[in-house]
């Protein structure tokens, strides 16, 4: 992209080089019959050089496209990784948990082997959550985050006060936004000693309206994040998450602000047509 960048502005500069030289020619008094000769030439030469400066551009978009969807492709790669993570992590636990139940049967333990069974039933009951939701691509998102979050011992809160079924935005988007504001956000949630993110969906004002919080290290610079490049995690290559996310909100009407107090907190606004739950509405989980 940046060899293309620079063929554009060489062709530019040589395009403003050649006018200057015709202006020159003209008001320093030369030999006008010579540059009547000269100009279909000259003429030509900024034509192949406009549209060489199209191509270029063009190309330009084209890779920035691409870049785009790459990072997207990355991203999604690394939801995959951190579910994979989490999945290992739980094999590896019911291995364990194999092997010494198979030691009590053997050793004739059978009540102790009991109780061990009682206590992973229990633990496992009370820590594993799955969130039911009435759209089925956030609903794999947020278990998924959700999964991710558990693995780094991070709490990870959901509250859905409306029915999130009709956003109008395609899935593939919706899980692209929302992904990478949950992974921003479990980022830097992870900065601190207690580590805390939470989810809500709400319908208000005619309007989706999701708030993603986080306890983290909070953002120095809200008025730039959305900037192509920007970041302040010190890597190259990074820095394009928040700014597919704003390009994206944009796309289909949508808004997206930044509150940056004691807690940094997202809130997303998209169209739709929704519903809101009873007062008395809550989460379904098991």
């Amino acid at each position: 992209m940046k060899h293309n960048t620079w063929w554009a502005v060489a062709a530019i500069l040589i395009q403003t080089l050649f006018l200057v030289l015709i202006n020159t020619s003209i008001i320093a008094g030369a030999d006008l019959s010579t540059l009547k000769r000269a100009l279909p030439y000259l003429n030509l030469g900024l034509i192949v050089m406009c549209v060489i400066n199209l191509f270029t551009i063009k190309n330009i978009e084209s890779q920035a496209k691409y870049q785009a969807e790459t990072f997207l492709l990355k991203n999604h790669l690394n939801q995959v990784e951190n579910i994979l993570k989490s999945t290992q992590i739980q094999r590896h636990e019911y291995v364990r948990h194999m092997q010494t139940i198979q030691a009590l049967i053997e050793l004739n333990k059978i009540e102790t082997a009991q109780e061990y069974v009682n206590g992973i039933t229990s633990q496992y009951w009370s820590n594993t959550m799955l969130y039911y939701i009435d759209n089925p691509a956030i609903a794999a998102l947020i278990n998924s985050k959700s999964s991710v979050a558990q693995v780094n011992n991070i709490d990870f809160a959901v509250a859905i006060k409306c029915d999130v079924s009709d956003i109008n935005v395609p899935v593939w988007d919706l899980c692209s936004v929302l992904g990478n504001l949950l992974d921003n956000a479990i980022e830097a949630a992870a900065t601190d000693p207690n580590p805390r993110v939470g989810v809500e969906f709400k319908y208000e004002d005619g309007l989706y309206t999701i708030y993603i919080i986080n306890n983290g290290n909070r953002i120095s610079d809200p008025s730039r994040v959305f900037e192509a490049g920007y970041t302040t995690k010190g890597s190259e290559g990074r820095g394009y998450g928040l700014y597919i996310v704003n390009k994206l909100v944009n796309k289909y009407g949508g808004e997206i602000e930044i509150i940056n107090k004691s807690k940094t907190t997202i809130i997303l606004k998209l169209p739709g047509a929704g519903d809101c739950y009873g007062k008395n509405h809550s989460l379904r989980c098991s």
